[in-house]
C-alpha cells in the first residue's frame, strides 16, 4: 500500500482522495458488502483465540448473521479478566500498542484496549481524511501538502490521540509543533504553549483539539493580545511580518488581534459532545468552522463530517456497526434481561440509536455496547454526494435527564439553552430533583461575575429559553401547573476551586472538571460550599 505521504509527492491527488475520502461515495449495499467481508476475516481470527470463543462459543459462526444470532452484547466488564491484566496470549493476535481511557471510565479504573499492527496503522487513515476534508469544498479537492505544520492540542500516548498523531505522523510525514518525541514528555499547557510559539515562526497549518479547549484558547489569544508587550521574539523577521499584518488587520476592523489574523489555517479538526455549542467561536477567533468526527478508544476514528459541515458519516472498514432502535433501548433499560434487536448501518431511518461494535484487524471487541447514542438526521446526503445515513452524536445514554417522560434533556440541549440566554458564566451542572413532588430539572450556574445578576433573574432567563425551544417544557408547566426547572447560583470560584482540589489530588486531565450531567452528592457539596470570593 502506498503511503499518502508519497501521493502527495507524486501529484496523485486522485488517488489520495479516493483512499481517504473515496467511502462517502459507496451505496448502502457496497458498504454492508465491506462490513461483511471484513467481519468474516476477524471472526476467523477470533476463533482461535480464548477471547473470541468466551463470547462465540466453541462453534465458528460462518455467516454475519449467525454471528449475531450466537454472540451476546457485551460491556467491558465482560473483557476485563483478560485486558486489566493485558494477558496477549488470550487475544486473536499480539498487540502493537495499547490505548487507555480516563481514570475513572470504569468501575474498574482506566479502560485498556489492545491494538493491533492493522488497528494502529489504519489510525491515520481517517486522520488524513479529516485533513483534507476540512480544507476541501468540494469532490477531489486536495490541499494537503508535505511538511504541513499541525498542532495536536491533545493527550499523548498511550492516550489514543496520542496514537493517531504516531499513526498519522508514520503515514504522512506533516510536522508536528512541537515535535511528538519532545512534545509528550511536557505537560499539556507548556506542550501547547510552546507549540504556539514554534507556530509564530514557522507557520501553522492544521489544529486538531477539543471543542472547549479551542474555543477559550481563543478567547485567551484575544484578551492576552490587547495586554501584550514587545518581545525579544519580535527580533525574528518571519514573526515580526507576521504580526505586523495581524496589526494591521485588526486595526482596520477595529478590534483586538485574533488567531485567525495571524494564522490562515487549512483546516481545524475538533471533537467532543459540545462542538455544535462552540462552532461560531472558534470560526470568529480561528477563521474556520471546526470539522468534527466521532472517535472511542475502543475502536479509534469512526465517523466524521463532510466538507459541508453536516450530519456525520461512519467508515465502513473500522468496526462492524450494529445500531439499537430507541424503542429497543428504552425496553431494555426497563428489563436488563431483554436482549435487545439491532440493526446495521445499512438499514437505519430516522431516529435515535444506541452504537454496537465489533473490532476489525484482530482486535478483541464483539457487539460492545459503546453507551452513546447517535441520531440519524437524514438518510443521505445529495450535496456531497452520499447515500449513507447522516448522523450526529446525540448523548452518552446515561447522561439523559427525564422528566416525567414530557422532556427528554441531553447535556447538548441543556447546554444550548444556557448559551441563548447570553448569560456570561463559567460553568454548569445539572441534575434531576423532586421538588413539590414532581420531577424537576435542577440547573447549578456559576456566572463569570458574581453579582452581575440576581438569582431570580437568572432563573427567569433560564426559563424563558426553555419556553422557546421546547414546546415540552410548556406542556409539562400547565398540565402540572409546575415549574419544571429550577436554578441555584454556585459561589463565584466554586468551579476553579474544584479543578484546584483535582490538580493538587494527581487526577487526570479528563477529570479535572465535574460532569455536567446528574454529579455526584460528593461533588455537589463540594461546588456549593466553595467559600465565597471575589471572581475577579
Amino acid at each position: 500500500m502506498n503511503n499518502s505521504y508519497k501521493l502527495i509527492e507524486e501529484g496523485r491527488k486522485d488517488e489520495l482522495w479516493s483512499k481517504h475520502c473515496g467511502y462517502l461515495s459507496l451505496s448502502r449495499k457496497e458498504f454492508r458488502d465491506i462490513q461483511t467481508r471484513l467481519m468474516l476475516e476477524q471472526i476467523t481470527l477470533l476463533g482461535a483465540s480464548k477471547i473470541g470463543r468466551t463470547f462465540m462459543g466453541e462453534k465458528m459462526p460462518s455467516s454475519l448473521e449467525e454471528f449475531r444470532q450466537v454472540t451476546p452484547l457485551t460491556k467491558y466488564t465482560d473483557y476485563s479478566k483478560f485486558l486489566q491484566e493485558k494477558k496477549e496470549e488470550d487475544l486473536p493476535e499480539k498487540p502493537y500498542v495499547w490505548a487507555r481511557t480516563s481514570g475513572k471510565s470504569s468501575a474498574l479504573g482506566p479502560k485498556w484496549i489492545p491494538y493491533t499492527r492493522a488497528m494502529y496503522d489504519r489510525l491515520s487513515d481517517p486522520g488524513t481524511a479529516a485533513m483534507i476534508m476540512s480544507s476541501c469544498s468540494q469532490p477531489g479537492d486536495v490541499k494537503l501538502e508535505r511538511n504541513d505544520k499541525f498542532l495536536m492540542a491533545t493527550a499523548p500516548p498511550p492516550y489514543l490521540t496520542g496514537h493517531i498523531a504516531r499513526s498519522v505522523k508514520e503515514n504522512l510525514e506533516v510536522i508536528f509543533l512541537p515535535n511528538l518525541d519532545e512534545g509528550e514528555q511536557m505537560p499539556y499547557g507548556e506542550r501547547v504553549a510552546l507549540g504556539f510559539k514554534l507556530a509564530m515562526r514557522e507557520g501553522l497549518d492544521y489544529f486538531f483539539g477539543i471543542s472547549v479547549v479551542l474555543a477559550r484558547m481563543g478567547e485567551q489569544f484575544e484578551q492576552q493580545s490587547s495586554n501584550s508587550k514587545p518581545s525579544k521574539e519580535l527580533r525574528n523577521p518571519t514573526i515580526l511580518w507576521r504580526m505586523l499584518k495581524a496589526v494591521v488587520i485588526s486595526k482596520i476592523q477595529k478590534r483586538d488581534i485574533l488567531p485567525k489574523d495571524i494564522w490562515h489555517l487549512k483546516g481545524i479538526i475538533t471533537s467532543g459532545t459540545d462542538t455544535e455549542i462552540y462552532t461560531d467561536r472558534i470560526e470568529h477567533y480561528w477563521g474556520r468552522k471546526p470539522l468534527e468526527g466521532y472517535a472511542c478508544t475502543e475502536a479509534g476514528n469512526m465517523a466524521m463530517q463532510s466538507w459541508n459541515y453536516k450530519g456525520m458519516v461512519f467508515f465502513p472498514d473500522n468496526s462492524l456497526l450494529e445500531f439499537i432502535p430507541l424503542d429497543e433501548f428504552q425496553r431494555n433499560k426497563e428489563d436488563p434481561s431483554y436482549q435487545p434487536k439491532t440493526l446495521l448501518y445499512d438499514e437505519l431511518g430516522l431516529g435515535l440509536y444506541e452504537l454496537v461494535l465489533s473490532n476489525f484487524n484482530g482486535g478483541v471487541l464483539v457487539r460492545y455496547r459503546m453507551g452513546d447514542l447517535f441520531e440519524v438526521i437524514a438518510d443521505r446526503d445529495e450535496e456531497v454526494g452520499s447515500e449513507l445515513p447522516q448522523v450526529k452524536f446525540y448523548s452518552r445514554s446515561d447522561d439523559i435527564i427525564d422528566l416525567g417522560s414530557f422532556i427528554r434533556l441531553t447535556e447538548r440541549d441543556i447546554w444550548k439553552t444556557i448559551e441563548a440566554t447570553g448569560l456570561e458564566y463559567a460553568d454548569w451542572v445539572a441534575l434531576k430533583e423532586t421538588i413539590g413532588g414532581y420531577p424537576t430539572l435542577h440547573l447549578y450556574i456559576e456566572l463569570t461575575k458574581a453579582g452581575s445578576v440576581t438569582e431570580d433573574k437568572v432563573q427567569e432567563m433560564i426559563c424563558q429559553s426553555f419556553s422557546v425551544r421546547f414546546s415540552d417544557y410548556n406542556d409539562m408547566k400547565e398540565i402540572l401547573n409546575a415549574e419544571p426547572v429550577t436554578v441555584s447560583l454556585l459561589p463565584a470560584g466554586a468551579f476553579a476551586a474544584y479543578v484546584k482540589s483535582k490538580v493538587e489530588a494527581g487526577a487526570e486531565l479528563a477529570h479535572l472538571k465535574p460532569p455536567h450531567m446528574k454529579p455526584s452528592n460528593d461533588i455537589l457539596m463540594q461546588l456549593v460550599s466553595i467559600p465565597k470570593v471575589s471572581n475577579q
